[in-house]
This record gives structure tokens, C-alpha cells and sequence, in this order.
């Protein structure tokens, strides 16, 4: 079967937001036929995208051996340009590109700064393995045969001939769910978080915020997994009554959910691998016209401007204040509001995203 696109992925769903919702349907949009290798059920078409379903392989061994299964089903496709997500799979693309097809790699995050948040790698060994996978990352990508960033700051790592940014801002289609729901004077006092749910995340703290009678009745929403099942159990097992684990849900339930909403929050902490990120929660909690409550460092604060509060992540009674602050002031939340969806909608757009993404995949096939 021929595809003009096909994008591979181990570690990501084949439904993932950036990889599915925004990249793949986007570029059908454009007039390109694509299929996404990952993880899902069972193979077939969604939304116009041919999915070729890969088992779901939790543990990394798992996923860099999968990567010969991916290899060897690119190789019975005649299709000449391949997009992965995956650093694990920087492999797989050495062997396409022997094979004269087109490969890009898609930088979704700051691979070697995650390296030294990784709790599963010795401390002392972080820094040394986040050296050697820069350089790997670096000398790699200059035999793809381009390169697309999330973020500005991560394409200066990357040859700037061959180079574009998508960034992840929210589609048309989430844009339009996003808007939906009733006013906010009709709704409960509602907190939401949805993404992965870690410790560098300020999972910790926001749901410690909730413990004692300063937010009454309010709740708060933790919609996503963990990574860790240590700090699952950490977590899960003293949750405060008023905070609700909703579990992993799938793009477009979760923006439902933000349409139940009254605030957001984003209390990442400040790792040097955040500091370098746009986060897609920030931007679909300003698609929803949620006020936000957000981390402290400067990168952050000139992201989120007027349309929330900026606390220490690491303060939990500073983080219960400032949520209180926007739940007992419906007016000051009101205008917030109306300037989150307003910034959301002036310079959030994914269309010109989407436009770039399809040009440079054309000017490849």
C-alpha cells in the first residue's frame, strides 16, 4: 500500500495530539495520503489517516525492539518520505535513508534536557548521558533529510537549511470544541490539569492546594496517566476527597472536559527542559477561555500575561491562593477569560502551522 506520509512512532499513541490530530490530519487536509505506524487497537482508517496498529509496549527494551518490526514494514512500502517521532527510532531512519527514502525527524521535546529529570537514571550519571545524547541527536539528524521542531528554541540545535517549526498550537477543530459549554456563571467551581501526570509536573502541589477548607466545594480534575508507578501510588493513595483522578482519556473527550471548567492549571517545574517547551495544555486552557494558574519563571509568566497568576510551583499555599483569588472574583475571572480565548485566537492559530507542515512535506516527495 502507497502513502504519500507515513509517520512512525513506538513510544506515542497512533492517536497522539500532535502526531494524529494535528500533523496527520492536517496534511490529508492538504491533499496528502497518510499513515501513521504506532501503537493502537487494530489497523484501519480514522478520520481519513490509515492507522497500522504496533502492540503497545510500556517498557523501553520493548519499544527499541519493536523498531525492527517498524523497519522491516517501511521497507515493504513503496513510499518515499518518512516522518518519526521517536529519538529510539533514529536507527530505523539511518537504515531509510541508506535505502535513498526521505526521512524527517519530528523533535517533539528537549530529548536531552528530559535526560537529567530522569528519576530511572542515576543522578550522578544525568548529566554525561545528556551530553552523549546531544551529540547523538546532533550528528543523527544531520543525515535526515530534514528536520521539524515543536518550538523555536529546540530548531537552533538542528541544521537551519533543512529545519522548520510546528508548534502545537490548537487546531480549528479544537478551537470550536474548545469555545463550547455553558457560562461560566453556570458552572461548578471546577480546576482542571489534563496531561501526564509526574512529579516535575507539580502534580504534587496542586493536589496538595486542595487539602483543607480554603477551596470549599471547589474540585479539581486530573485528567491523564502517570509515568511512574511509584508516584502513582504516592499519589492515589492520599488524594484530598476533593480532587478527582479521571484517568488517561482521548483528545476529544478531554477538551469536553475543559468545557466543565474554571481554571486551569500549568505548574510545571522549572527544569531546564520545560523552560525550553511550549506547553499544549497552556494553549488549549486559553482556547477554553479558562483563566490559568501557572508556574513562575520567566518563560512562563511572558506566556500567560494577564490571563491568570504565575506562582512558585513549589509553594502549595501560593497555589491555593491564587486559585482561590480567581474563584471568589467572577468579574476579574470574566475578563480573563475573554483575554485567554481572545490570545488563543490572535496568535494560537494552527493554520499557519499547518500550512508550513504541508509545504515542506511536498517540497520532499
Amino acid at each position: 500500500m502507497h502513502f504519500d506520509v507515513v509517520m512512525l512512532t513506538t513510544a506515542h499513541s497512533a492517536t497522539d495530539d500532535r502526531i494524529f490530530h494535528r500533523e496527520a490530519k492536517s496534511l490529508v487536509e492538504a491533499g496528502l495520503s497518510v499513515c501513521i505506524m504506532g501503537p493502537h487497537e487494530e489497523s484501519g482508517p480514522v478520520d481519513g489517516v490509515w492507522i497500522d496498529a504496533l502492540p503497545r509496549q510500556k517498557h523501553r527494551r520493548k519499544r527499541l525492539a519493536s523498531g525492527w518490526v517498524v523497519l522491516q514494514k517501511c521497507l515493504r512500502t513503496n513510499s518515499k518520505l518518512f516522518l518519526f517521532h521517536d529519538p529510539e527510532l533514529f536507527g530505523v531512519a539511518v537504515v531509510l535513508r541508506l535505502f535513498r527514502r526521505h526521512v524527517v525527524y519530528d523533535s517533539h521535546e528537549n530529548v536531552h534536557l528530559q535526560v537529567l529529570q530522569k528519576e530511572w537514571i542515576p543522578a550522578w550519571a544525568r548529566r554525561p548521558t545528556a551530553l552523549v545524547v546531544r551529540a547523538a541527536e546532533w550528528l543523527l539528524s544531520r543525515m535526515m533529510s530534514g528536520v521539524i521542531a515543536a518550538t523555536p528554541s529546540m530548531r537552533d540545535r538542528f541544521p537551519a537549511d533543512r529545519t522548520i517549526v510546528v508548534r502545537n498550537f490548537p487546531t480549528a477543530s479544537a478551537m470550536k470544541c474548545l469555545a463550547g459549554g455553558p457560562p461560566m456563571d453556570r458552572r461548578e467551581d471546577v480546576v482542571i490539569y489534563s496531561g501526564r501526570l509526574t512529579r516535575v509536573r507539580g502534580i504534587q502541589e496542586i493536589s496538595e492546594a486542595f487539602r483543607g477548607p480554603e477551596l470549599g466545594r471547589a474540585e479539581l480534575w486530573l485528567v491523564g496517566d502517570f509515568d511512574d508507578e511509584k508516584f502513582k501510588e504516592e499519589i492515589l493513595s492520599s488524594l484530598p476527597p476533593n480532587v478527582k483522578w479521571l484517568g488517561w482519556m482521548d483528545h476529544g473527550q478531554a477538551l469536553k472536559l475543559h468545557q466543565q471548567a474554571k481554571v486551569g492549571v500549568v505548574l510545571l517545574h522549572a527544569t531546564p527542559s520545560h523552560r525550553n517547551a511550549l506547553p499544549i495544555k497552556l494553549f488549549e486552557y486559553f482556547g477554553a477561555g479558562l483563566p490559568v494558574v501557572a508556574s513562575n519563571y520567566p518563560e512562563m509568566v511572558a506566556l500567560v500575561g494577564d490571563c491568570g497568576f504565575c506562582v512558585d510551583p513549589h509553594d502549595v499555599a501560593a497555589v491555593r491562593t491564587a486559585i482561590v483569588k480567581i474563584l471568589s472574583d467572577p468579574a476579574e475571572a470574566a475578563k480573563m477569560a475573554v483575554r485567554a480565548r481572545d490570545r488563543a485566537l490572535t496568535t494560537m492559530s494552527w493554520a499557519g502551522e499547518a500550512e508550513r507542515l504541508a509545504k515542506f512535506c511536498h517540497s520532499l516527495r
